[in-house]
């Protein structure tokens, strides 16, 4: 989702700097990416494998986009200069061609590469359509080194961690200094989304042709899903109940329908337009996750020291929660032949603290909770006003609530996304809408 577009952004940038992956593309391989468990070694899984490095030997190929392919490609060189009998081939390919052909290859049990990037919300689908055809990690990764929302991606629904979690994207607001100083708005003192709304109000005053925030009517529902998430909620429950029509998603939808009424908002009908209006000046708050900052900065480099990030506003003066919008996980497919090196890879590129450091150039935030001892947690951004970008995001990234994704996710965001429409576009009552969105549910997935 929105890593492929951040990755699309900075892969120029990113060809610059980073060898592409030895052994060339060919056109059957492709380069994943993995994550080891905390407090583990980058050793072989298996009992009596090589503790040393230039003992791995054999093939590896990778699935995987953009920016995370780049990266991969860059960590892939240094790891075969130490293992100089170990090939690795990566194939960069976008998230739909991964998600249809690993669909197909798994289907077929042939054709699957020995590690492959998925989108953390995408992954229960994968784990529980297929089970068993990923390599069950459970026993190598160690729960506390990871953050609980991407931990949770990577869980299958029998309490399996059938993948690496790699990149998180917790969220905050990023907005435009200029634009709230000219309406006499300070951002320190929006706390809710009812007081984000009366300052939108003056700040579209104050500025001609700017909207507060950009809101899909149709495309997607994701500031629904923050208020959600804020109230440590989301569409199922521990079990994989729907809750759809809970009252917590019901007030998060009359929340977002309050945000559209209110005349602040200008209509993110594509990724195009989305950005366009960043890079334009034509909104002067984005609500998003960590990976923004980087889009932000290659959009709009000109505009450096005009952006600031705020916290996100609560749903309410009672939540204090906090949400996540994006990044992906390293699963490594039970077929593959090495897996003693793809363990071995996937722990290396996700838990070597200089690999992390690398990552965080691009905004490959990390889920491994020992590299935010990293002195680039201290580090100030001068494109977002000299404010510690990273230790802000960093102070929320751990209280990020785990969400049961289930395998029926991307079903259940396409019929939400039509809930959002017939609120925010045909005034359709939301206690109605939400309780016939749960019925769906209910009917669709069995409970």
């Amino acid at each position: 989702m929105k890593k492929r577009i951040l990755a699309s952004l900075l892969a120029g940038a990113m060809a610059l700097s980073m060898a592409a992956c030895s052994g060339g593309k060919s056109a059957e391989s492709s380069a994943p990416e993995s994550q080891a468990p905390a407090g583990e070694s980058s050793a072989p899984a298996e009992e009596g494998g090589a503790e040393a490095t230039g003992a791995l030997s054999g093939d590896l190929l990778i699935w995987s986009w953009d920016v995370a392919l780049n990266f991969l490609s860059e960590v892939s060189e240094t790891f075969m200069e130490q293992n100089p009998d170990l090939n690795i081939q990566c194939e960069e390919m976008g998230t739909d061609q991964v998600y249809n052909k690993l669909t197909t290859s798994l289907a077929s049990g042939s054709g699957l590469p020995d590690l492959v990037t998925i989108e953390g919300e995408q992954m229960p689908k994968f784990a529980n359509k297929f089970p068993d055809s990923f390599v069950d990690l459970t026993e190598r990764i160690n729960k506390d080194d990871w953050l609980p929302i991407k931990l949770a991606e990577a869980t299958d629904s029998r309490g399996k961690i059938v993948a690496y979690p790699w990149d998180a994207a917790p969220c905050m607001m990023f907005y435009r200094r200029d634009f709230y100083e000219n309406a006499g708005v300070n951002p320190e003192e929006i706390k809710t989304w009812d007081q984000f709304i009366e300052a939108g109000k003056k700040i579209t005053a104050a500025n001609e042709g700017v909207a507060m925030v950009p809101l899909a009517t149709s495309r997607r529902d994701h500031i629904y899903r923050i208020m959600l998430m804020q109230q440590n909620k989301f569409y199922f429950d521990d079990a994989g109940n729907s809750c759809m029509d809970t009252p917590e998603s019901i007030g998060a939808m009359e929340m977002t329908k309050k945000i559209y009424d209110a005349g602040i908002t200008v209509n993110d009908t594509s990724w195009d337009d989305y950005v366009t209006s960043i890079k334009e000046g034509k909104v002067a708050s984005v609500p998003d996750g960590i990976w923004m900052a980087g889009t932000i900065k290659d959009l709009s480099p000109e505009d450096s020291g005009k952006w600031g990030v705020m916290d996100m506003p609560q749903y309410s003066e009672s939540t204090t929660g906090e949400a996540s919008n994006g990044g992906s996980v390293l699963a490594i497919p039970a077929s593959t032949q090495n897996v003693e090196a793809a363990i071995a890879f996937a722990e290396y590129t996700l838990t070597d603290l200089e690999n992390v450091s690398k990552g965080l150039e691009v905004a490959l935030y990390p889920s491994y909770v020992p590299a935010f001892e990293l002195d680039d947690f201290n580090a100030t951004d001068d494109y977002f006003g000299g404010q510690n970008v990273l230790g802000m995001f960093k102070d929320i990234g751990g209280r990020i609530p785990q969400v049961n994704y289930t395998e029926n996710f991307a079903e259940a965001y396409e019929t939400n996304k039509n809930a959002v429409a017939k609120v925010l576009l045909e005034n359709a009552d939301v206690t109605t809408t939400m309780q016939d969105v749960q019925k769906e549910f209910v009917t669709k997935f069995g409970k």
